[in-house]
């Protein structure tokens, strides 16, 4: 029985999301347990039970080699390139069984998570992966925290199938998605829409569809205008069958690696907007959520989370 059927938005999670490597994943500003304190406080605010997320499947290589090359996923055995990727100089010290149980294997989770927010966007109108959004991850390179393309990969798979046509990635996140950029290059199906801090990682910026680099110290009032006058002209210029929008929280005020001055309300009023904008043209949407690296990154999203299914959530 489908417990969730009563609502329009479905929201993928998997325990297996959260990365713990013995508290080494503290020395990287990024959260690796927030992806259950949003899931705890989704069931707290009673917006969903446990019973009502739905589990991905973790990928597999299979599917990985469709994208990524056999070399960079040989390559990812190796703890001194995991430890490159993710920034995390220590890792490299770290038996190669540990990095895949503790790090590896929970991105492959949110990966999967991906794929199934996308398949479940297209049936229902609105799916929220709690975890992905690795835009600095391309086909043969990871770098950023980011190992798995996930989101080139999930709307690859959907392409192949028939079951898309045009794709649009609304990226939000306060990086730059190269990595996504770069594996776009040679899809004249799949485009992004980027806004994006300029003078932050990564140093070299790949060339995209709809670039939008902008220097710091954006308020909210100005970002949102911004997404106001630029994306409906994207979303219509593309006409795409299915929007990923990234929906990095790293454009917080409060956020370590990025300078803009988004309020916590901004960037909930920011992800009610782009999926109005999408849902309001009768485009599907898969949100992912990408970078964040405050403390309040999962109440961030969370009470964006909250505000989308009010808006469009049905029981």
């Amino acid at each position: 029985m489908d417990e969730t059927k009563g609502h329009q938005c479905r929201i993928v999670y998997h325990p297996a999301y959260n990365v713990t490597a013995f508290g080494l994943e503290r020395l990287h500003p990024f959260d690796g347990q927030k992806y259950r304190r949003i899931h705890d406080a989704l069931v707290a605010r009673g917006l969903r039970r446990p019973r009502d997320f739905l589990r991905p499947r973790p990928v597999g290589r299979r599917d990985l080699v469709k994208l990524h090359t056999p070399a960079y996923l040989d390559s990812l055995r190796r703890p001194d390139v995991l430890a490159g990727v993710l920034e995390v100089p220590i890792v490299g010290r770290l038996p190669g069984w540990v990095i895949d149980w503790r790090i590896l294997r929970p991105m492959r989770f949110a990966t999967g998570g991906t794929i199934l927010a996308c398949r479940l966007a297209l049936e229902h109108g609105i799916a929220v992966n709690l975890g992905g959004g690795y835009h600095h991850a391309a086909s043969a390179w990871g770098a950023g925290f980011c190992v798995y393309a996930d989101v080139p990969l999930a709307v690859m798979l959907l392409h192949d199938e028939g079951n898309v046509g045009r794709v649009l990635v609304v990226d939000l996140d306060a990086h730059q998605g190269n990595g996504t950029a770069a594996v776009f290059h040679g899809w004249d199906w799949a485009s992004i829409y980027d806004l994006y801090e300029r003078d932050i990682f990564p140093a070299r910026k790949e060339p995209e569809d709809f670039p939008l680099p902008v220097g710091p110290g954006l308020t909210g009032a100005e970002y949102l205008g911004i997404v106001r006058d630029t994306l409906p002209g994207a979303l219509d210029a593309v006409r795409p069958d299915l929007v990923v929008y990234n929906a990095g929280s790293d454009p917080f005020v409060g956020d370590p690696l990025a300078r803009y001055r988004l309020t916590q309300a901004d960037l909930a009023e920011r992800d009610l907007l782009v999926v109005t904008t999408a849902r309001e043209r009768g485009i599907p949407v898969a949100m992912v959520l990408s970078g964040g690296y405050s403390s309040e990154s999962w109440r961030i999203h969370a009470d964006a989370i909250e505000g989308i299914l009010t808006r469009f959530d049905r029981v």
